[in-house]
């Protein structure tokens, strides 16, 4: 596929209805940035709605062969730098030696299935996000369709719905992966929505002829398929997936260090969440584990077994006796900033905490399939396990109860009190140098590293479950006088672009965003989240596990060793 370099590659199309004021916002951004000196222009008239969006597109191409199109409504207006931020994103995916089909400014990313809207609209902004995104869905108030891509579309099949829809599905089929970028533009449609649902029951039926998927997702909700028996033919299985594999192949994903804090001698804790680390679908290449010397004795005997199966460091703070309970770092800065690779990315786990086996994979595949996020941070959700009750020894009774944690979409969240756990983070590794760097004095708590974290690097969330996070009711109070001084020394310090917000909005009794334990635990688990907890709450049986697999480990080395015969 040749690399796209000039504007003379595309033609801007639009169809505008003659009878619709609102429609003049198209042209009127055409005229006044002369963008017919830089592109070529096909702008088609649609009285009384004779002619569908599907023949349109299907003229426009048959019109301009060989050229990529760029295709938008008639009421879209346009910064004077669009074009010119167009090709920039266009360079970025073929800069990464990545082939494209079809490219829009909102749709909904893959694996993940969130959201990503870089427009302005009438509902506002809406999870914008900078860098190119594998998406199986458009939105199409604006496409940029590759010359290559055979539309295909269906003769029985036609109107102004869903062939947005239709063009990601057969730019996935045909190897060409589709994308979200990031384009100035104001969209000023409000959207049809019964007549999106009438025309999606309809296309459910088409769909169902080809795949057997219960429902394909799409900007505004997922459309249920009517599939035929038999049909065992899966659109992100045998579509997009071969195709992310194929096409991004040459990329080489990051290496995955967790950093595990261990503060006490609760060895039970640290087998859990050293299990669930080393049960990952994809290995971290490191394990770094902050312990105390008084703790080390203890723990051998656990960390010993497992560094059988991941690389498991383990670093100790010089004077223990220093030591803050609320320092993520637990003293031993200088070892971490030494013991990271150059090209990795960093997650912090604190004992007892269980991950999902997604994690690492998730991860890994958002730095390979995103372009150009090297220095962004990826979060994941994570929910919290509480147990409410103590005995008169101090002992924690009962079943622990799940809770959602905070759901946010933007690390501006902050400003109003977001919560956002530390263990949802993988950051840079250079993004942690940075921090530690930052950070001459005092204890550097989660809170802390949070802030500084988002300062220095874009933070996306997957909208994925990562695991659960272990809290007390003691750890889910509000934020004290002394956390609250905390936050705003930081603030003062460093002089953040949103401070005066985060003054202003800051209420003045905190902890308003604080999770909040209820009485009723009526929460659906997934099917990841039962065999995870299942799993942690029979050690032997995964410790069984573990010794059979490292019996059959150390036999193919006595057999590889053998001389043959």
């Amino acid at each position: 596929m040749t690399s796209t370099t000039s504007f003379d590659d595309f033609v801007l199309a639009a169809l505008v209805r003659g009878d619709s004021q609102m429609t003049t916002a198209t042209q009127e951004s055409l005229d006044r940035w002369q963008i017919s000196k830089w592109m070529l222009l096909d702008i088609v008239t649609n009285h009384n709605s004779q002619l569908d969006y599907f023949t349109f597109l299907e003229q426009i191409k048959a019109r301009h062969p060989g050229k990529h199109l760029v295709v938008m409504h008639g009421d879209i207006y346009f910064s004077e730098d669009f074009l010119h931020r167009l090709l920039e994103q266009i360079a970025l995916i073929e800069g990464a030696g990545v082939a494209w089909g079809v490219l829009g400014p909102a749709g909904v990313t893959y694996p993940y299935f969130k959201i990503v809207r870089n427009m302005v609209d009438y509902h506002g902004i809406l999870y914008p996000f900078a860098q190119p995104l594998p998406a199986v869905h458009l939105d199409g108030h604006l496409l940029v369709i590759h010359k290559d891509l055979c539309f295909n579309f269906d003769p029985s099949y036609r109107g102004f719905h869903h062939y947005d829809t239709l063009l990601c599905i057969r730019s996935w089929a045909q190897g060409l992966p589709v994308f979200t970028i990031n384009l100035p533009l104001r969209h000023l449609g409000k959207g049809n929505v019964p007549e999106w649902e009438e025309r999606s029951a309809t296309l459910g039926q088409v769909l169902g002829e080809i795949y057997g998927n219960k429902t394909i997702m799409t900007s505004m909700g997922p459309i249920a398929l009517n599939a035929e028996p038999g049909t065992t033919r899966d659109f992100y299985k045998h579509d997009v997936e071969p195709t992310l594999s194929r096409r991004f192949g040459h990329r080489a994903a990051p290496d995955l260090v967790f950093i595990l804090r261990i503060d006490s001698d609760d060895k039970a804790a640290a087998r859990e969440t050293l299990l669930s680390v080393c049960g990952q679908f994809e290995k971290p290449s490191r394990v770094l584990v902050l312990c105390p010397n008084r703790l080390r004795a203890t723990l051998e005997e656990v960390l010993r077994y497992f560094g059988n199966f991941v690389d498991l460091v383990v670093v100790s703070p010089e004077h223990d006796t220093s030591l803050s309970a609320g320092d993520v770092l637990m003293g031993c800065g200088n070892s971490i900033r030494g013991a990271l690779p150059e090209r990795a990315v960093v997650a912090f786990l604190n004992c007892g905490t269980i991950l999902f086996p997604n994690y690492v994979r998730d991860i890994r595949r958002f730095h390979v399939w995103g372009i150009g996020v090297s220095r962004v941070i990826a979060a994941l959700d994570f929910d919290y396990a509480v147990r409410e009750s103590q005995n008169d020894r101090g002992t924690i009774n009962g079943d622990e109860q799940l809770i959602p944690s905070w759901k946010t979409e933007a690390a501006d969240d902050l400003v109003s009190g977001g919560v956002i756990p530390l263990v949802s983070l993988a950051m840079p590794a250079d993004v942690v140098r940075s921090v530690i760097d930052d950070h001459l004095y005092g204890a550097l708590t989660e809170r802390i590293f949070t802030l500084k974290l988002v300062a220095r690097a874009p933070v996306f969330f997957l909208r994925r479950l990562g695991g659960v996070l272990r809290r007390t009711p003691e750890e889910l109070r509000a934020a004290d006088n002394f956390d609250e001084i905390a936050d705003q020394s930081e603030f003062l310090r460093t002089a953040y672009p949103f401070t005066p917000l985060w003054m202003k909005q800051r209420s003045p009794v905190s902890g308003g965003a604080t999770p909040h334990v209820q009485s009723s635990p009526a929460i659906a688990h997934s099917r990841e989240q039962l065999l995870v907890l299942k799993l942690s709450r029979c050690p032997k049986l995964i410790d069984g596990i573990f010794k059979l697999h490292g019996v059959i480990k150390q036999l193919r080395k006595w057999s590889a060793e053998r001389p043959s015969s």
